[in-house]
């Protein structure tokens, strides 16, 4: 019994169904019984006529004439139901094709998912491997499967984040020696180039008036890179994938971001900069959260624009500028710590959100159309400068007086 899937449908005596299809030829001995019938037929047909009207008279003529056309309908409904019996047997033998072609389909397609599923186990177990040239292959072969199937892409940048969020050590730390030296060495270079991947098929979306690059595997992806550590990490000119995470990540040997646009939020809640830290003309469309976040190096955002809002709650900064930077949404450095010297120059805010600036920073009015580029004009703005230096002194002889009095009395 063949079964092949399709529509619900009738053919003859014939049920074709969508999961379940029973066809069911004629016999060979129906064929033989079916002509030998027919044969029996004729002949007491033939003979009855002759009894009957063989006498040749003028009415006997009208009737076998009569007869003969008779005859003719009869000869041709068999013609006919000859024709449905070809028809039938090629409709058997296309329900037979297709039924081969959806076997072989089938069979093709699962072929496929168990290759691709094998590929996929045998790149992710080889990135556990002792050498770095077999974990490199690794990255590759899931970057090739990655381009080649896009129902992919979603784990195998999953499995680029998990390796990336994996304990570091240092190849220059004190006391290796030459031989794991260079295997930690080796290592880098094998991290490095995760980053490399995630910056060509991840960070690789439209930018201003550029489309996505031919290598972007769309925005369905999660690029969480929480607690993991980046090495010289360089995404300047880049759109940041909007469900990006570096929550608490580990940034060593500087971090470029200038120029980026960053579409969703900008987490990097506890993140730790171990050297120079450069987000000059970054655009934050939402939220920018480096709470908690610890600058080692320069905090640089010289002309950023931060369109909502801008967190520094209780993060530490060494030198940070924030020069010509404008701030469109809520703003707050409380309780931030400044090792160094902060400047915000001709930074702007609008004076409609609620802002805590640093420590000696305030809000003054600005002139009339005096606003950012790009900004609302309508919206109330200000510029965010220092207060004089005559204030600060009197509030420091103020707060000396206040406490040697408090101890005083």
């Amino acid at each position: 019994m063949a079964r092949i899937r399709g529509r619900r449908k009738s053919v003859g005596d014939e049920q074709v169904d969508d999961d379940d299809v029973r066809l069911r030829p004629l016999p060979p001995s129906s064929v033989w019984w079916i002509l030998g019938g027919l044969l029996v037929v004729a002949a007491v047909v033939t003979t009855v006529l002759l009894l009957a009207f063989g006498d040749g008279s003028e009415s006997d003529k009208v009737r076998l004439e009569a007869i003969r056309l008779a005859g003719t309908i009869v000869l041709g409904t068999g013609g006919a139901a000859a024709l449905f019996v070809a028809l039938r047997r090629q409709r058997t033998t296309e329900l037979n094709l297709i039924h081969k072609q959806a076997e072989a389909k089938a069979t093709q397609h699962d072929a496929e998912q168990r290759r691709v599923t094998d590929l996929y186990t045998t790149a992710v177990e080889q990135l556990g491997h002792e050498r770095a040239a077999v974990r490199l292959g690794a990255l590759y072969a899931l970057q090739r499967l990655g381009q080649d199937h896009p129902e992919q892409r979603r784990p195998i940048v999953n499995v680029w984040c998990a390796y990336l969020r994996m304990p570091f050590r240092d190849p220059e730390a004190k006391g290796l020696t030459e031989q794991e030296r260079a295997e930690r060495r080796q290592e880098l270079e094998v991290r490095l180039t995760v980053q490399r991947l995630l910056r060509e098929h991840v960070h690789s979306g439209p930018y201003q008036d550029q489309p996505a690059s031919p290598w972007f595997w769309g925005d369905e992806l999660d690029v969480d890179l929480t607690g993991a550590t980046l090495h010289n990490l360089t995404l300047s000119d880049r759109r940041i994938h909007p469900h990006t995470n570096f929550n608490n990540a580990r940034f060593t040997d500087g971090v470029w971001f200038d120029r980026a646009r960053f579409e969703g939020l900008a987490l990097f809640i506890g993140a730790r900069f171990e050297s120079d830290a450069l987000f000059g003309e970054a655009t934050f469309e939402g939220d920018a959260w480096f709470a908690n976040a610890r600058f080692d190096g320069r905090a640089w955002f010289p002309k950023a624009w931060f369109g909502s809002r801008a967190w520094f709650f209780k993060a530490r900064l060494g030198d940070a500028s924030f020069d010509k930077a404008t701030f469109d949404g809520h703003t707050s450095f409380d309780k931030a710590r400044f090792k160094g010297k902060v400047r915000f120059s001709r930074a702007m805010a609008r004076h409609d959100r609620e802002h805590n600036w640093p420590r000696d920073w305030r809000l003054v009015p600005a002139e009339p159309g005096d606003i950012p580029e790009g900004a609302d004009p309508g919206a109330p703005w200000g510029h965010v400068d220092t207060r004089p230096v005559g204030i600060r002194l009197l509030q420091n002889l103020f707060k000396a007086s206040y406490g040697w009095l408090r101890r005083r009395f």
